[in-house]
């Protein structure tokens, strides 16, 4: 390379000037050496070579607007893979129906009863988005309402929960009495899942529009404060079963009519304030009037045992019906009846024919002529048999055995009837 330097140098003499190899340059060299070319055009030619590319006004404004038109099209369009999968998630959100739950799994628990206006725009098919959203009210609300919540010590040193005027009862041991609960930290919320409650008038191969509505089961996962297991507590909201009830004459509300609890204090009142804030409605405890509880059980026991065949109940539960003494009875607070399935039956069989009388009546009449006491001012608080279990609470207990002796669906519709 410096051999070809010098015999260019001496070549062209030492009055000119350095020269490199690139082509542009070369072609200003043979310009400027040409006499034939024009001093003022080959100045041009040697100031355009010297310029960048890039310098160039004309190539800043082409790719300046090249480029700001590309950077334009990248923010409109999803540029990752996790974008595109948020989107198709929130898409399949609102298309997958829910799975279902069979009956069964409202037997062998302790329910309480609530009554619930109708829900306004529940839509099935987004049970999934419903579950993320319970899930993070009762996350973010639970201990907040733990620490906030009015609590009283009653003389057995337990703890009652109360909010506003409600009172909030825990479970009925065997003598009656209210257990009542401690109100502690739930623990961290694991799961919320949403499904639908397939009830035994109908099957689960049954076609169905994507758009039916039907009675829903919530579940929640719960690991306790301290423990390593996790616990499942229940939430079912039916339908209002009574014939042409089911549907609201309006599509924007969903016609349920009971909310059954199964779960600790805290948690069951946050379902029910994220009920009633997410669907606008209106959610109580239902309490059941003694004239109601009586109806109930006359028309349940009585479907149950008014046949001529007898049936082999030898293993089955007693029919219990507890009555309470009023307040001016200071010997006695309660008294409890009991008869075997078999004494019930030849009961309702030996009624005269057309007489309106219930159950409840043939037992008060003989067990006021055999024990002396005044049935009419005592009053029905509780009973059950074994298909069921019903305290004038709002609690219950259903057994599996309601259906083969009765019908779960007249069960619930007899108690959707009440409180209105």
């Amino acid at each position: 390379m410096r051999k070809w330097w010098q015999k260019k140098k001496s070549a062209f003499g030492p009055s000119e000037s350095v020269v490199c190899s690139s082509p542009m340059a070369t072609q200003a060299h043979t310009l400027r050496r040409d006499p034939t070319v024009d001093p003022a055009a080959a100045a041009r030619n040697r100031a355009l070579a010297s310029t960048s590319v890039l310098d160039r006004p004309r190539t800043r404004d082409v790719l300046h607007t090249v480029i700001r038109s590309s950077s334009l099209l990248n923010e409109t369009r999803p540029d990752s893979t996790q974008q595109r999968t948020a989107a198709s998630q929130r898409e399949l959100a609102g298309t997958e129906e829910p799975s279902t739950v069979p009956s069964s799994s409202l037997f062998n628990k302790t329910w309480n009863f609530h009554k619930t206006t109708p829900f306004y725009d529940f839509n099935p098919l987004q049970h999934r988005t419903y579950a993320e959203e319970l899930l993070t009210y009762i996350a973010a609300n639970a201990r907040n309402l733990t620490s906030s919540a009015l609590a009283e010590q009653t003389q057995d040193g337990s703890l009652t929960f109360v909010n506003g005027n409600r009172l909030f009862p825990g479970q009925i041991d065997n003598a009656g009495r209210n257990i009542t609960e401690t109100l502690d930290d739930p623990g961290d919320i694991k799961k919320v899942e949403i499904q639908q409650l397939i009830l035994d008038h109908e099957k689960d191969g049954e076609e169905r529009t994507r758009s039916a509505l039907g009675s829903i089961m919530i579940t929640i996962n719960v690991r306790p404060k301290g423990k390593s297991h996790e616990q499942t507590y229940h939430c079912a909201v039916l339908l209002d079963q009574q014939p042409g009830h089911n549907q609201s004459s309006n599509s924007a509300f969903a016609n349920f009519n009971l909310v059954l609890i199964k779960s600790p204090v805290v948690i069951g009142q946050l379902v029910i304030q994220w009920l009633e804030r997410r669907f606008d409605c209106r959610i109580c405890r239902l309490l059941l009037q003694p004239y109601e509880l009586r109806k109930i059980v006359d028309t349940s026991l009585d479907a149950m045992y008014n046949h001529v065949q007898g049936r082999d109940d030898r293993r089955t539960r007693a029919i219990e019906l507890h009555y309470v003494f009023p307040e001016s009875v200071d010997s006695l607070k309660s008294i409890s009846i009991s008869l075997l399935p078999e004494e019930a039956r030849q009961l309702l069989v030996s009624r005269e024919e057309g007489s309106n009388a219930g159950f409840l009546d043939g037992v008060e009449a003989h067990c006021s002529d055999s024990m002396q006491i005044d049935f009419g001012r005592l009053t029905l608080t509780r009973a059950g048999c074994s298909a069921w279990y019903l305290a004038s609470e709002g609690k219950a207990k259903i057994f599996p055995l309601i259906a083969d002796r009765h019908s779960l669906i007249d069960f619930i519709r007899e108690i959707g009837k009440c409180g209105t």
